[in-house]
């Protein structure tokens, strides 16, 4: 009847919901399953059977398969594979204006919006605090949800900038200027040449200033 059939793709979709948030590293609004076929009404015999998913699809979201595993109150179980469509409802960043490749993401760029994520590579960024340190890795319209191969780690020192190069041994300090050779990150080794131009010396970015050269 049509009452079981809705019950049934109920059951389905509720077990798949389980599954896939159970997946999920973040958690997000709502998560919809639609489109189950086949609908598994003749394979239901009570209201009470109960329904697991087994097996799903790596990506999660989309159009998938599963494995539905129906438990009957007899104590049989019975396999079915199934197809559902699934989308997530996520609340992201939005770019509210152009932002220029290499531009670092302004707060005042963005804002937060609902959509419907329907592929499980599009991953979405969600929080501002995923933009601190970042910049635009390419061109980005206004209105577009960002994501994170839309963004890059901003260089503290900008290639030419002045910076300080200190020289360590356990028992020894040593500093003395340069200039960036190129973009400098932190944490990350970076070529100075010496204040009088006259060598290149690799060390790590300590700060927006320092370079750490060990002997």
């Amino acid at each position: 009847t049509a009452d079981q059939s809705v019950a049934v793709i109920d059951l389905v979709a509720s077990a798949i919901r389980i599954y896939v948030s159970k997946r999920l590293l973040k958690t997000p609004l709502e998560i919809n399953v639609k489109g189950v076929n086949p609908l598994l009404t003749d394979k239901m015999v009570a209201p009470a059977d109960q329904i697991e998913i087994e097996q799903g699809p790596e990506g999660l979201i989309g159009r998938s398969t599963f494995l539905i595993l129906v438990k009957r109150l007899d104590g049989t179980r019975h396999h079915h594979w199934v197809n559902a469509e699934v989308s997530l409802i996520r609340k992201v960043l939005v770019a509210t204006r152009p932002i220029r490749r290499k531009e670092p993401i302004p707060p005042d760029a963005l804002s937060l919006e609902i959509i419907s994520q329907t592929q499980s590579s599009q991953h979405y960024l969600e929080s501002p605090e995923d933009l601190l340190g970042k910049r635009a890795s390419r061109p980005i319209g206004q209105s577009v949800p960002i994501t994170a191969d839309m963004v890059e780690e901003a260089p503290i020192i900008l290639r030419g900038d002045p910076v300080m190069l200190v020289f360590e041994t356990d028992d020894m300090r040593i500093a003395t200027g340069g200039r960036a050779k190129e973009d400098g990150f932190l944490g990350r080794p970076l070529a100075v040449i010496t204040e009088d131009g006259s060598k290149t010396v690799y060390g790590t970015v300590m700060s927006p200033s320092t370079i750490i050269v060990g002997f």
